[in-house]
């Protein structure tokens, strides 16, 4: 009898020991001080149907090239980030728990023609950030595709006299 209460006592702090452990190690990191943000995705196979943010430091400023949907690579657009753009940036990376997406590379296998995304961040704090998918994404995808492109898009200089 003894040694049964010994085992599921031994159980039960092993359970418990997993439970803190899985939930320490799953919370979403704090994101501040990026040294270097990219976040790409196509829209299927159209012409320049994809976009970019790739967001850098330089010099203790931050700039963030932009290349818009039905865009040529060639009119990408580089622009100086203000701080309050890049509180909004920080807000909406831990908003949405951005963090958690790090090693999320998933395909779907049966879709031949779809959309894909890629996302790497870095900070100075050594916290990394590398997600990828192809018709898959990760919790939160579609709000912060919404939100960058909400922040960024304004961003962007469209030239009056061009057809996009």
């Amino acid at each position: 009898m003894k040694d049964k209460i010994l085992w599921i006592i031994l159980a039960l702090f092993v359970l418990v020991s997993l439970g803190l452990l899985l939930f320490f190690t799953s919370r979403p990191k704090n994101i501040e001080n990026i040294k270097t943000m990219r976040f790409g995705y196509s829209n299927g196979w159209s012409r320049y149907g994809y976009v970019y943010y790739d967001l850098y430091k330089e010099n203790d400023e931050y700039y963030v090239t932009i290349k818009p949907n039905e865009i040529p690579e060639e009119e990408a657009q580089t622009v100086k980030l203000s701080d309050e753009q890049l509180e909004k940036l920080y807000e909406i990376l831990n908003k949405y728990h951005v963090s958690k997406w790090n090693k999320f590379h998933k395909t779907e296998k049966n879709v031949l023609d779809g959309d894909s995304f890629s996302f790497y961040l870095h900070t100075e704090d050594g916290i990394d950030v590398s997600a990828s998918g192809y018709m898959r994404w990760p919790n939160n995808y579609h709000e912060v595709k919404n939100a960058f492109y909400e922040l960024f898009d304004s961003l962007y200089e469209y030239k009056e006299d061009k057809v996009y």
